[in-house]
């Protein structure tokens, strides 16, 4: 395959590869594997089939798709990150996958198609032109091969009891994100119209979490992440400051719950 530095995803992945960041992943992966393993069972793959799981980050859905395509298939992790890749390493060294590779880049306009299954798991939602990524996702896929996608919507991203600082924070991050945070909700059209997918098929997934998970407190990660951009838009630093001291005392209490982003899934052939 090709690899380009001016490939079409080019946003920052702005949460850093810091060893706190690894194991927030590494978490958050195993608190979706359900859902991910439902998703890889749907797809009917040839045997022995090729998969590529982009911006896989420290495991991303490597192990399950190195299950799906069986011992004489293969299976690469893409990332654009250093550190991810080498994390990567780590994890398939330490759970034995002899099927999968790993690869440092981005996709290119000009890779050829190679693969049975091109995946991406909240990738969409960091890139300021998603459709680019699905364009290039598809490129890479052979026809009949299936392209398929995971990300969330923040439309339900809610606490329970609510709290005007979860409010009001959620509003303010939004608009500075830098991609879509309702993507979720464009991505079947999004496969039909950037990918040419056929036999586009979508599930949903509502996750709660409790003090004890470590996306429990994403909000006020976001809020720390984005302040920069938060005050150069105009935002008060003490408003910010007793915002985030406001939300993390509530969801301190061991009775908040946090209702996550739905996670939607999408996935269609490539004619």
């Amino acid at each position: 395959m090709t690899r380009s530095a001016s490939a079409p995803h080019d946003s920052a992945y702005l949460l850093g590869a810091s060893s706190a960041e690894h194991r927030r992943l590494l978490a958050q992966g195993d608190l979706l594997r359900d859902a991910a393993r439902q998703l890889v069972a749907r797809l009917a793959l040839p045997a022995p089939a090729r998969a590529i799981d982009v911006g896989c980050g420290p495991l991303g859905i490597l192990d399950l798709l190195s299950d799906a395509v069986g011992p004489r298939g293969g299976v690469v992790g893409l990332d654009d990150n250093e550190q991810m890749i080498a994390w990567a390493r780590q994890s398939i060294a330490r759970l034995g996958l002899a099927n999968v590779t790993t690869e440092l880049g981005r996709l290119s306009g000009g890779d050829r198609p190679a693969f049975d299954l091109a995946h991406c798991r909240l990738l969409l939602i960091n890139s300021a032109d998603p459709a680019a990524v699905v364009s290039a996702m598809a490129a890479v896929t052979r026809p009949g091969g299936w392209i398929a996608v995971q990300e969330y919507d923040w439309a339900t991203w809610q606490c329970d009891p609510p709290h005007p600082a979860w409010d009001a924070l959620k509003a303010m991050i939004a608009p500075v994100f830098g991609g879509d945070v309702h993507i979720g909700a464009r991505l079947p059209s999004l496969l039909r119209e950037a990918a040419g997918c056929q036999e586009v098929h979508t599930a949903a997934h509502a996750f709660y979490w409790l003090p004890r998970s470590p996306c429990q407190r994403l909000l006020l990660q976001f809020a720390g992440l984005f302040g920069e951009r938060l005050l150069a838009r105009g935002t008060d630093p003490d408003t910010l400051a007793t915002l985030k001291c406001e939300l993390g005392a509530h969801l301190a209490r061991p009775t908040t719950v946090v209702r996550e982003s739905l996670l939607v899934q999408a996935w269609g052939r490539r004619p």
